[in-house]
């Protein structure tokens, strides 16, 4: 999987200052004596970076655990090696004493670079070892789906204390069921074919490291443009989206405040935002994060959207495939 230019500028960037910032102490040693390396050493710079790793995301298996303390390890020795090069450069040193000391000797830049590189890496390591893999969710059987796990994709929505009822039921068999059906009318074939602007909408909001699924669906669950992360069933998930919008619409029509434009589902380490719009529905699934930029890439993503099924399509395309299959009777 290839890292995003922006995450390879950042990590560019913070390897810049922490190749700095013991230059300018150097020689000093701050009290620290020249380290000698050995296999204990290794391994406990090897089982501080798996400790870090583990708290980023404690789902993570120990396999990927072990690939990411490699790589850390292994970023660790290229930037001490590029800092030994540039302390050879500017107090004229011989160059495998330099290498020596950035490396494996210099304890106050050692343990600046140990230090720092897990918090680094980190959007690379999501990037190259899916931290937070989404696990694929079972297609709902309609003959099993019961009311309780219709109150769970209601979550999204707040309802009074007093509020009471069960949810009537809902027909998972028509959403589920017709996402795998290929339309033959050749209006609604050409747009899914040619939908270089809902492509361009998921692929700009998957710019974001921590975004695992973007994905456009029409009314009736097909998959019209989607960006995922290799370990996600787009064509798996694009029908929940739809469920989650006909569950918090049944939910909220029961207190007269209509349809939900924009949900909003936040898990513990996970958020589902669900987007819906006259002729489309676009869900994203990212990691959790304590700021706020996936929403406005969410935003703009949908300007995109917007835009191009302004520009390109009428809005007949997105009408239900069961009126034109009338009409074109």
């Amino acid at each position: 999987m290839d890292i995003p230019a922006r995450v390879a500028r950042q990590i560019l960037l913070f390897s810049l200052l922490i190749l700095i910032a013991p230059m300018i102490l150097f020689p000093e040693r701050l009290g620290l004596g020249l380290a000698k390396v050995s296999l204990l050493s290794v391994m406990y710079e090897l089982a501080y970076y798996g400790v870090v790793i583990f708290f980023f995301n404690r789902r993570t298996s120990l396999l990927q655990m072990a690939q990411a303390a490699g790589l850390c390890l292994i970023y660790r020795l290229v930037v001490g090696a590029v800092f030994g090069v540039l302390i050879a450069a500017v107090y004229s040193m011989n160059i495998i004493a330099s290498l020596t000391l950035g490396m494996l000797s210099y304890l106050p830049a050692i343990l600046l670079h140990i230090a720092v590189t897990p918090f680094i890496l980190k959007p690379a390591m999501r990037e190259l070892f899916p931290l937070g893999i989404v696990r694929h969710l079972p297609r709902p059987d309609p003959s099993s789906a019961g009311v309780a796990d219709r109150g769970k994709a209601s979550m999204a929505v707040s309802v009074e204390k007093g509020f009471s009822g069960a949810l009537p039921p809902v027909s998972h068999q028509r959403v589920v069921g017709e996402a795998k059906e290929s339309p033959t009318d050749p209006l609604l074939t050409a747009a899914m074919t040619n939908a270089n602007g809902f492509d361009r909408a998921t692929s700009y909001i998957g710019e974001d490291s921590s975004v695992q699924l973007a994905a456009v669906v029409n009314q009736e669950g097909l998959l019209l443009g989607h960006y995922k992360q290799e370990s996600v069933d787009a064509e798996a998930w694009a029908p929940f989206s739809l469920l989650f919008t006909e569950m918090n619409r049944q939910v909220l029509s029961r207190a007269g405040w209509g349809s939900p434009e924009k949900i909003n589902i936040l898990l513990k380490d996970k958020r589902i935002a669900i987007a819906r719009e006259e002729s489309f529905t676009l869900m994203v699934v990212a990691q959790r994060q304590v700021d706020d930029f996936i929403s406005i890439r969410i935003t703009r993503g949908l300007e995109i959207i917007r835009k191009y099924v302004a520009e390109r399509y009428s809005q007949r395309l997105f009408a239900n495939v069961e009126k034109i299959y009338v009409s074109s009777t």
